[in-house]
């Protein structure tokens, strides 16, 4: 399809914008004065929204699949049934839920004591540039999850691998693919925090190919990173 090759072209441009970053393109954030790492968590915010849910509300409103972002894909269908295959069942999405709610805030307590003891952060990955680190960045780092979970599933399980699969991939070459698109853009994490994070896509998509909802991995992609960005740095102690 020449509309969906068109898109996947514009859709991976995007992406390596995003990968490129600079201050260049947003200047206005860093001029003199005021507080210089509130604006970075801003800049943190902002980026993904433009480069990843823009990009996947205009495409999909230029192929016509709006829908999508309310029902799975009919391409996506046989990955769905291989999901089903391979876990044995489907998982509904308030079930997902809460199992995924209670599994991440006991984790989170867990690690979070662990860090406060070791003294220093158990995640893989170098995360700290995103980390808060005064109680007055726990907002920014609340936002930093909600906006995460929104915009990179929206762009990483839904657009990229559909746009894949109308070019002719499998869904699970598509997914496949996707995944390692969104460990790339976290490579500010180095390559452990890449590989783990390629990882956690794969648990996401199969979340939203389980449940048949998107909601469900956004969902799931939000507590992660509010374990990450606010649980755990309040109970590790390295918030002031």
């Amino acid at each position: 399809m020449a509309g969906a090759a068109s898109w996947l072209a514009v859709a991976l441009a995007s992406l390596a914008l995003f990968l490129r970053g600079g201050t260049r393109h947003y200047g206005w954030l860093y001029r003199p004065g005021g507080d210089l790492r509130r604006r970075r968590f801003l800049l943190r915010a902002l980026r993904p929204t433009l480069h990843f849910a823009l990009v996947t509300l205009v495409a999909l409103a230029a192929l016509g699949r709006l829908d999508t972002l309310a029902a799975l894909p009919a391409e996506f269908a046989p990955s769905r049934v291989g999901a089903i295959d391979l876990a044995g069942g489907t998982m509904p999405l308030d079930l997902l839920a809460w199992s995924t709610l209670g599994g991440l805030a006991i984790g989170g307590v867990i690690a979070g004591l662990v860090e406060r003891w070791r003294g220093r952060s158990v995640t893989l990955g170098d995360v700290e540039s995103v980390l808060p680190s005064t109680r007055g960045e726990l907002g920014w780092g609340a936002l930093l999850s909600v906006t995460a979970g929104v915009t990179e599933e929206l762009f990483f399980r839904l657009l990229l691998p559909l746009l894949l699969v109308l070019c002719g991939f499998s869904g699970a070459a598509a997914f496949a693919l996707a995944c390692v698109l969104f460990g790339a853009a976290h490579r500010y994490q180095g390559a452990a925090g890449m590989i783990a994070t390629a990882l956690v896509g794969a648990v996401l998509s199969l979340a939203y190919l389980l449940s048949g909802s998107l909601a469900a991995a956004v969902l799931l992609h939000v507590a992660i990173d509010l374990n990450a960005l606010v649980v755990r740095p309040v109970l590790s102690g390295r918030v002031r």
